[in-house]
């Protein structure tokens, strides 16, 4: 759908009875709050040119009688992007510590849901300023539950354009400042905090140690675990890499991770791993990303923590362009 189409979506009346819906949120003063557009993350680029078109294009330009497929509008993206908007908010209380109780997890969410921070939001980014619709529907576009959808919309978009984990770090740094008050939540920079969990729980990050001396192979072991079987023949097993080691030609079969440990400190970055076990227990397999200056540049996988991490670091070799 381009720009020179839109004439031909205008009806008279575009079916769509949107000033009725719904009303202004009310709030009382104990609720309100201060949205600091300094502090808030830049817009994420959705990577995907066609999502993008349908993320601000409105219902009302639908054809009449048209096929869910052929709709091209945001509906069906807001639909997905408002249940991943709770999700992204129940995962950034949810690594809150100290824990927080269920009961208050929940309580905090709606709590938040029920502020105009998606408001101020759509506002700071000129969301609506974007949106495509009918001209007879724009002046709707200021209620709260079209608000919410148009912010549902990008949600869903970045979703499908770019993934789960872009979404979760857009939405943690916007929820940062709405929740000063809480406890401090889980990152990288608190890792005597951070204690090894059962496999299929949330990844574990691991602080690269500033020392080159052979601590550096030292990590925190997961529990004592079943005998291993085999895992079944539909997954794999991972094989590591084939390529010769760059920082050592002349010995290939050197371990790669403390070699680029030791550059990575005398280029004066900071490095950590963000490990987990993904899979059941008894088939899958350790997945690792390595984090150089905050900035995830490699990811591995492999049987073992440290056969992922190796395969990570590889990646982030030559992702930072030390070659």
């Amino acid at each position: 759908m381009n720009s020179n189409n839109l004439g031909s979506l205008y009806s008279g009346n575009s079916g769509v009875n949107l000033q009725s819906t719904t009303h202004k949120r009310s709030r009382s003063e104990s609720e309100q709050r201060f949205f600091d557009g300094s502090l808030a993350p830049p817009l994420p680029r959705i990577a995907n040119s066609d999502v993008i078109l349908q993320v601000f294009t409105h219902r009302s330009l639908r054809r009449p009688n048209s096929k869910p497929e052929q709709h091209g509008d945001n509906e069906r993206l807001a639909e997905l992007g408002k249940a991943m908007l709770d999700v992204a908010i129940t995962d950034f209380l949810f690594r809150k510590r100290p824990f927080l109780q269920a009961t208050e997890i929940s309580r905090l969410r709606k709590s938040l849901l029920s502020t105009n921070l998606i408001d101020d939001w759509v506002t700071f980014y000129g969301l609506r300023k974007k949106m495509r619709c009918h001209p007879s529907v724009f002046p709707s576009l200021q209620l709260p539950q079209e608000t919410d959808s148009i912010f549902h919309a990008y949600v869903g978009g970045l979703f499908v354009g770019n993934g789960l984990d872009a979404v979760n770090e857009w939405i943690d740094h916007l929820l940062a400042q709405e929740v000063t008050g809480l406890a401090k939540p889980v990152t990288a920079d608190d890792p005597l905090e951070i204690v090894e969990i059962p496999p299929s729980k949330r990844a574990k990050s691991e602080t690269m140690s500033p020392s080159l001396q052979p601590a550096i192979f030292f990590a925190s072991q997961p529990p004592p675990s079943p005998p291993r079987r085999e895992p079944p023949p539909h997954l794999p097993r991972s094989t590591p890499p084939s390529y010769p080691n760059p920082l050592a030609p002349a010995q290939p079969d050197l371990p790669f991770l403390p070699l680029f440990n030791q550059a990575a400190t005398q280029r004066r970055v900071t490095v950590d791993y963000v490990v987990e076990f993904i899979g059941p227990p008894h088939a899958g397999r350790w997945c690792a990303k390595c984090v150089v200056n905050e900035l995830c540049k490699g990811v591995g996988y492999g049987n073992s923590k440290q056969m992922a991490k190796e395969e990570a670091a590889r990646q982030a070799y030559y992702s930072m362009g030390w070659t």
